[in-house]
């Protein structure tokens, strides 16, 4: 709501007036208080052109900055021209990919490598012990062969199956009742039970198949009934989200734990690693996650099909190594995990023949030469060609992309500035807004925003700024912007570049060196703060290419960041962007509340005047009615009421 509006609120008053008089003094003060309101429409009308100026030097930064985004920025260096990198892109082909590939950066060049790997690097690796569980066998011996009514729930490989018992004589009987029950159940020769010593034994007949036992029936005992008691195994593979101390027991290498209230704490590589917990609530899970996470450069790994841990380096070659201090001398957690007695592998060097250098070694797979990264994936019987190839079909895509979006932002600009004003649409007052459509409302205001940055220094100078900085010649560079095919197009298109690709990729193709400084030149003192400087000013232009000089003009106008003087971009200290202090801190935004407060004055000196009205006509009215009644009198006394 405008701030007339506001005192159209706040001010109003319920009067009955004219009741004497038979005046309408409301119309009356109305008529009165009408070129007041014109001066404070007239400020609102000024206010409002700020903001909509504000929002048009908004809508120009941004357009600027997604400009200097694209092009300038280090983040992307296929198209940041103030580098090599927006150059240097490559066709690359390998004759076998599966054995190596490559990719080209920055300073690489045209070029063609052979190379045949005889063997590739490895971190070191301790494999540990496979089917480090514990069998499932029951702690005691059976003693009640009365199990009817009892069940027994067994899952393989995730498929559950119910096992009912029976009534039997004796333990062969019950393990040959089972054993049928478990073939009819999964099949024959998957899942077998035996007699160890009067316990009952439960082995898996299929390499890498997990088996699980629990109670069949919603009341337990069903297990305890065949001598399991609740720290015995029911399952051929470790838990790792249980409880260490709760399976210390299930493993093959049972884990001393002297106190389960103490946290896990071991080391490797010199590396102290405190799980967090302790015993009583860690689980392997938590182990696992201490060591992937740790600075310790090792992960391990569980691999259930074999029921084994597996700690491999992350750091590759033959310098790699694992060492490490058990939680308990004898029978520690990395016992337990069969990582002590596991096999162990000591890191290798990658070995290859690069371009006829025979023995060359690295201690990666993944390695740098000259500007370009192998990636030996396979031993190679034979030699692999890789091709690096300039691309310069791309590198002609990305300046015809750079120059397209310099004319658009041209073009944006030039329709700003050029534009003639209207001086016939002023911004529409509330009373004009009410009387109007949302559509001739957007219609008329389109009109009153068209010139508002007509001539406009600010974006005059950018555009003169930016057409001078590519037509100025580059100190130390031979050729210029017309050498490689870029040129204005006719007076009236107000310095839009042609560009004739032709002419550069020919450039490009003879006479690659100078093309690249043309556009990347830096000056000798660019890490160097010149804004003082006039001189140095000066004297880094000069030396700095056409992109650095348009980046810098840009960085100049729309930079967030604060100068020497505790100044921002230009159009920043004009307009502020969003997001950014400037938003609320600018040369439009002072100007915009400098009208907000004259805007409150007038609209207090416009109540004090309808007051001051006010209370004439209702003195006039108080007057009028004192005479009514001596008139009145005076009759009666006449007799001729």
């Amino acid at each position: 709501m405008s701030l007339y509006g506001m005192y159209n609120t706040e001010y109003s008053r319920l009067r009955f007036s004219g009741l004497v008089s038979g005046v309408d003094t409301g119309y009356m003060i109305e008529q009165l208080m009408y070129i007041e309101k014109m001066k404070v429409d007239k400020v609102e009308q000024d206010k409002q052109i700020l903001e909509w100026k504000r929002d048009m030097y908004r809508d120009v930064t941004n357009k600027l900055r997604a400009f200097s985004d694209k092009y300038f920025n280090l983040l992307k260096p296929e198209t940041n021209f103030r580098s090599l990198s927006a150059f240097n892109l490559f066709n690359i082909s390998s004759s076998n990919e599966k054995a190596v590939t490559a990719v080209a950066g920055s300073a690489a060049e045209s070029k063609v490598y052979t190379i045949q790997v005889h063997s590739l690097a490895s971190g070191a690796k301790i494999e540990g012990t496979s089917n480090i569980t514990r069998n499932i066998i029951a702690s005691e011996a059976v003693e009640d062969f009365q199990l009817v009514g009892r069940k027994i729930n067994v899952t393989l490989d995730g498929v559950t199956k119910t096992i009912e018992l029976k009534d039997y004589s004796d333990i062969h009987h019950m393990i040959e009742d089972i054993n049928a029950s478990l073939s009819k159940a999964f099949g024959a020769g998957k899942v077998e039970v035996s007699n160890s010593g009067g316990r009952v034994e439960f082995n898996v007949l299929l390499n890498g198949s997990t088996l699980m036992l629990a109670d069949g029936t919603s009341f337990s005992g069903d297990l305890k009934k065949l001598g399991f008691m609740p720290e015995d195994n029911t399952s051929n593979r470790i838990s790792l989200a249980s409880g260490l101390e709760s399976i210390k027991d299930n493993f093959k290498n049972t884990l001393a734990i002297d106190n389960p209230e103490e946290n896990v704490v071991f080391t490797i590589n010199d590396v102290v690693i405190d799980v967090g917990k302790s015993y009583k609530n860690a689980t392997l899970r938590d182990v696992m996650n201490a060591i992937n996470n740790s600075d310790a450069g090792v992960r391990i790994q569980y691999d259930s099909l074999n029921d084994k841990f597996t700690l491999t380096s992350t750091v590759e070659g033959a310098a790699s190594s694992i060492t490490f201090v058990d939680t308990h001398e004898e029978n520690g957690l990395l016992k337990a995990l069969g990582i002590v007695d596991g096999t162990y592998t000591q890191g290798t060097d990658a070995e290859f023949t690069l371009n006829g250098v025979e023995g060359m070694k690295r201690s990666s797979n993944q390695f740098t030469i000259d500007g370009v990264r192998f990636s030996l994936n396979e031993i190679s019987e034979e030699e692999v060609t890789i091709e690096i190839k300039n691309d310069i079909d791309a590198v002609v895509e990305n300046i015809k992309g750079l120059v397209e979006d310099y004319n658009k932002i041209l073009d944006e600009i030039n329709g700003l500035i050029h534009q003639k004003k209207n001086r016939d649409y002023r911004p529409l007052t509330k009373e004009q807004k009410d009387a109007m459509s949302e559509k001739e409302i957007e219609l008329w205001e389109e009109k009153a925003k068209e010139g508002l940055l007509s001539n406009d220094n600010i974006l005059f100078n950018i555009l003169n700024e930016m057409r001078k900085a590519l037509f100025d010649k580059v100190e130390g560079v031979s050729i210029s912007v017309f050498d490689i095919g870029i040129s204005t197009g006719a007076y009236y298109e107000r310095g839009k570049l042609t560009l004739d690709e032709a002419k550069l990729k020919s450039a490009l193709m003879n006479n690659f060196d100078e093309v690249v400084k043309l556009f990347t030149t830096k000056p000798e003192d660019s890490g160097v703060n010149t804004v003082n400087d006039r001189e140095k000013v000066v004297q880094n232009y000069n030396q700095s290419g056409i992109t650095q000089r348009i980046y810098d003009i840009l960085q100049k106008n729309i930079r967030t960041t604060r100068d020497s003087s505790g100044k921002k971009g230009i159009l920043l200290e004009k307009a502020g962007i969003v997001g950014d202090a400037s938003e609320f801190n600018n040369l439009i935004v002072d100007e915009i509340k400098a009208k907000d407060s004259m805007i409150q004055k007038m609209l207090e000196i416009m109540y004090q005047k309808e007051e001051a009205y006010y209370r004439k006509f209702t003195a006039m009215e108080k007057m009028l009615s004192q005479m009514e009644s001596q008139s009145v009198w005076l009759m009666q006394q006449l007799g001729l009421g």
